[in-house]
């Protein structure tokens, strides 16, 4: 290996690039370059550059004060650098650094603003990468390597300490040590972490035996809490199963009493029915008012009748003699008192018709008001009916409620102002249109009938609020904490496809401050028109509702079906809470129209103890109108009798024989007449009386159909108490259920459900008293062991593993420790070995190289040994004692320290000039210690050869002579290394392969020229002859 190239950029002088190529071997010798130049021109900066590029630390080893010093710092011509660079190619055919490259590329660069870096072959390495490297090259740097003038002196003055870490890089030990130290350090750390495991060990340990401890006392709390929760289990169950088996006998005698009063209430309606048509059958009057006309009129016809035979009667009778001749005065005179009779008979006729129609009016009017009046107890029956029948669905759907939560919910909206800003219910805080309300009740589900609050502590007071009450469950959702669900890109692509209405949410009206409401419920739902829209679309491409209510997950669960519009809750309508007070409205209104009923009842037998009255008198009046009608008839008939006999009295015999004839002749005929009008008076009396045995009968049949209504009337309202009894059974079942459920959940926090779901035992009621003693006792024995934070498991866990972590680490820090100790002390014996053979060697050959110099003489090396130090402790603290203070810290006496071989502390140098006895190397004069310092140097690369030497003008304190003995010494060991001189001397620059030239001109940057000797005509190439 030897230097290739070394090219130089903004260090120091050499603002400019500058490349200093070197010439390979040649006949088994190494070059020898000469750097010359003036003084001042920046030829020393070539040395400091080679030392800095191999990574010297050391401001003072190349002549600077701080880092930045060696960045050019600009002239008058050229501006200052921003970073220094120096590139040192090697060659590296022979393998030496143990990288398999040809050329090994050292690069180090420094910038102003202080970062810096170091590469090899361009890639980024350490610091102490390189000096392994250049270890294994067996460079020296700190040594023998690159040599200074002030080097040379410096050897000899030394402290034999401080030259013992010159020898062990000259022993070749340089690697070795620095693998050693290296170990030394990762000792030192892995003590300290030692040190720390201990600490935290210190600390860990006591922790985990209390952890342990509290873990068997959960493990032990954990087994009675396991009996604990299968005995609360099978008694939740237990209680479950019987109230379940309640509630279904309940229900089975709900669904009777549901037959029953659909049977009994179609019943009552046939009947209500048949009142109503019996009600409608009032036109029969007519029938009968026509009938009794018929009857009125042929009677008087038959009277009139009668009265004419009569008349005819007495005039065929009458005998015309003297003596009626002698009649005429009376005749007339009775006619006379007839027609006075008529005159006041027909103004009592008139009074009696008028007193007759006036009764009559008067029963017809008190019997048209008992035809009201019954027709208004039938509507009014028919009233109460469709009261009682609306108060029985009020009352179910009031059940219903009561059994879907609604009663909690309207039992926070009544007290909202105790709680705080209380919103009001989901279902009515928007608006749809009717289309789509079905499909949004679905999407939205059982969020409709949740509460909406401002904040949790108004929830919370709410719920605390049912429960003390024990009103029920109602479910909150407070505005600061429901969050808005996250769109889905994919749902947008879909709106405006065939069968899509939109976006759920979007077919919503409601105020922005509830949009996380509305988002959480319905931001990822597509309202589409039917399944098949949704095949479409994909099934389980989105969450989709029809309007038919039909549900598609985005899963693929599809849910749907027929259904009941009426059983639903109103979704987005104003839910009405005011039903108990309609309810109570339609209860009051049936005893109204109840009371009113009694009233027409009472008013209807009055008003038929009026008509019974009013019948009686008309037909009195009828009958003193009859009787007055027929005195009148009768004084008429008397009259026109009388009228005819004095006719008669006056006619002549033969006009009163043809009268004679014709009333015998009219007599017959009236006869006739009279017979005719007598049957037709007995079929129209016939009639009428069957007609009277019809009203009578649908009388009774309306009064038995009244009966069996208020019977019947009175069955549904019993029925519908007994549902309602039996609904309000079921409603404190379900309530028991809501507790039972609520109490699961406080005492095991799980839910009844899970329970039900999870536990498959046979039921044995009489088990409840036992499993209730059982749990007391499994919860007193928990509260003897006491309650125990579950987190300590994870905390047992993790302490556990910490412990064992800690352990494990402690283990291998244990094993590291050992195995470094090992490998310093295999190190160590292997540097003494190696230091023992070539400090003998190099003591030979420094005797011998000082002989050469000195042309006799004699030197020598020796070892000086000591006592090794003392062991240091380092305390927690991390301050460090020794061992007798870390004893006398603990109040304990220091144990004996063991014997322990001395150890090697320094190298001392002995040189004697010829004919001088030289006790101490301060006596020796400035050239003789610069004639000793080569030759020490010269005997340590003769054993450990540096790829190559910078010797950095240690010649000058020599004279010509001594320049030639060292310049033969350099020419025999460039047969093991290169040499890169920087000198003064002519001898020097005469032994050299090349020379390069440095100057400075004016502008302060150095500049380089070169020259190979072998071009130089007339040189003379010194012989190299080995010394």
């Amino acid at each position: 290996m030897y230097l290739k190239r070394l090219e130089i950029q903004g260090f120091k002088s050499f603002a400019n690039k500058t490349t200093l190529d070197f010439l390979p071997p040649k006949d088994s010798f190494f070059s020898i370059t000469a750097i010359v130049g003036p003084n001042g021109s920046g030829k020393s900066n070539v040395t400091d550059a080679i030392r800095w590029v191999m990574g010297e630390q050391s401001m003072k080893q190349v002549r600077a004060k701080k880092g930045e010093d060696v960045i050019f710092s600009g002239s008058e011509s050229h501006g200052a650098m921003s970073v220094a660079e120096v590139i040192m190619t090697l060659d590296n055919t022979g393998g030496d650094t143990g990288l398999d490259y040809p050329e090994i590329i050292i690069t180090r660069r420094l910038y102003r603003s202080g970062e810096s870096e170091y590469l090899v072959n361009n890639n980024a390495v350490r610091l102490i990468d390189i000096h392994l490297l250049l270890a294994r090259a067996k460079f020296a740097e700190g040594a023998y390597s690159i040599v200074s003038q002030g080097m040379i002196d410096r050897l000899l003055t030394v402290s034999p300490s401080e030259r013992k870490e010159f020898f062990d890089e000259a022993c070749g030990i340089k690697e070795q040590q620095i693998k050693q130290h290296q170990a030394m350090l990762k000792l030192n750390r892995t003590g300290e972490n030692m040190r720390q495991a201990d600490v935290l060990l210190a600390e860990v340990e006591p922790r985990l035996r209390m952890l342990t401890k509290q873990v068997k006392k959960l493990e032990q709390r954990q087994e009675v809490e396991t009996k604990l929760v299968a005995a609360q289990e099978e008694y939740y169950f237990t209680i479950y199963s019987k109230n379940k088996a309640d509630t279904d006998e309940l229900k089975a005698r709900l669904a009777i009493a549901d037959a029953k009063y659909r049977d009994t209430f179609s019943e009552l309606e046939k009947v209500q029915a048949e009142l109503a048509e019996l009600a409608r059958g009032s036109s029969r009057q007519e029938v009968f008012d026509t009938l009794q006309a018929r009857y009125q009129e042929t009677v008087r016809a038959k009277n009139d009748l009668e009265r004419q035979l009569a008349i005819i009667a007495g005039q065929m009778q009458t005998e015309y003699s003297q003596a009626g001749q002698q009649n005429v005065a009376w005749l007339e005179s009775k006619i006379e008192e007839l027609k006075n009779n008529e005159a006041r008979l027909k103004a009592q006729v008139q009074t009696a018709n008028i007193e007759a129609e006036k009764r009559q009016k008067e029963a017809d009017l008190i019997k048209k008001k008992g035809e009201t009046i019954a027709t208004e107890q039938t509507q009014l029956r028919l009233k109460i009916s469709r009261l009682q029948s609306e108060l029985f669905k009020d009352q179910s759907e009031q059940s219903y409620r009561e059994l879907s939560g609604l009663t909690a919910v309207k039992a926070v909206l009544e007290a909202k102002n105790r709680f705080g800003k209380v919103h009001g219910l989901v279902a009515e805080l928007g608006e749809v249109d009717d289309q789509c309300r079905l499909a949004l009740e679905v999407a939205a589900g059982a969020h409709l009938s949740s509460i909406v609050v401002e904040d949790e502590q108004v929830a919370r007071l709410a719920i605390e609020y049912l429960r003390e009450n024990r009103f029920g469950v109602a479910t909150f959702l407070p505005l600061n904490k429901i969050q808005p669900r996250q769109a889905y890109g994919d749902l947008n692509a879909m709106v405006g496809q065939p069968g899509v209405l939109g976006k759920a949410i979007d077919l919503v009206r409601f105020d922005k401050k509830f949009d996380n409401i509305f988002s959480m419920m319905l931001e990822n739902t597509l309202v589409v028109e039917n399944l098949k829209a949704a095949e479409r679309l994909g099934i389980g491409r989105a969450r989709m509702v029809t309007l038919d209510g039909d549900l598609v997950e985005q899963k693929g669960i599809m849910r749907g079906g027929w259904r009941n519009k009426k059983n639903t809750v109103g979704f987005f309508s104003k839910l009405s809470l005011a039903k108990d007070d309609q309810l109570a409205e339609l209860q009051a209104a049936i005893a109204l129209e109840t009371h009113n009923l009694a009233d027409l009842e009472r008013e209807y037998e009055a008003a038929k103890a009026k008509l019974m009255e009013a019948t009686i008198q008309t037909k009195t009046a009828a009958t003193e109108s009859s009787l007055v009608q027929r005195q009148f008839d009768q004084n008429q008939a008397e009259l026109a009798r009388l009228v005819h006999d004095l006719s008669l009295v006056k006619a002549s015999p033969e006009e009163y024989g043809e009268q004679l004839k014709k009333l015998a002749k009219t007599k017959t005929n009236l006869e006739k007449q009279k017979a005719t009008l007598e049957k037709a008076v007995e079929v129209i009396a016939d009639e009428i009386e069957d007609y009277n045995r019809k009203e009578e009968a649908k009388k009774q049949r309306v009064f038995s159909l009244q009966e069996t209504m208020q019977a019947k009337q009175g069955s549904v309202n019993t029925i519908i108490a007994e549902r309602n009894d039996l609904r309000i059974e079921a409603a404190k079942l379900e309530t028991k259920h809501e507790d039972l459920a609520q109490e699961v959940l406080s005492d095991m926090k799980i839910s009844l459900h899970s329970i039900i779901e999870r536990v498959k035992i046979k039921v044995d009621v009489s088990r409840l008293d036992i499993l209730a003693k059982a749990i007391e006792n499994l919860k007193y024995q928990l509260s003897l062991i006491g309650g125990i934070d579950e987190e300590v498991v994870k905390e047992h866990a993790a302490t556990k593993e910490k412990y064992d972590f800690l352990m494990k680490q402690l283990d291998d820090l244990k094993k590291a420790t050992a195995d470094l100790t090992t490998m310093i002390e295999e190190l160590d014996d292997l540097m003494k070995k190696r230091r023992a053979t070539a400090f003998k060697k190099i003591r030979k050959d420094f005797d011998r190289y000082f002989k050469i110099l000195f042309g006799g003489g004699s030197a020598d090396l020796e070892e000086i040994y000591g006592e090794p130090p003392a062991e240091d402790i380092t305390l927690p603290d991390g301050t460090v004692v020794s061992a007798e203070e870390a004893a006398a810290m603990e109040g304990q006496p220091a144990e004996p320290t063991k014997k322990k071989d001395k150890i090697l502390t320094g190298i001392e140098v002995l040189a004697n000039p010829p004919g001088k006895k030289v006790k101490y190397l301060n006596m020796l004069s400035g050239g003789e210690r610069t004639l000793t310092s080569i030759a020490l140097i010269s005997a340590i690369l003769y054993h450990n050869p540096s790829p190559f030497v910078v010797l950095d003008e240690v010649e000058a304190a020599l004279d010509e002579a001594n320049t030639q003995r060292f310049a033969r010494i350099i020419s025999e060991l460039s047969t093991h290394s290169q040499f890169i001189i920087v000198t003064h001397n002519r001898v020097t620059m005469h032994a050299a392969n090349a020379l390069y030239g440095v100057v400075m001109q004016g502008d302060g940057i150095s500049k380089l020229l070169s020259v190979k000797i072998e071009d130089v005509p007339h040189y003379d190439e010194p012989t190299k002859t080995h010394a």
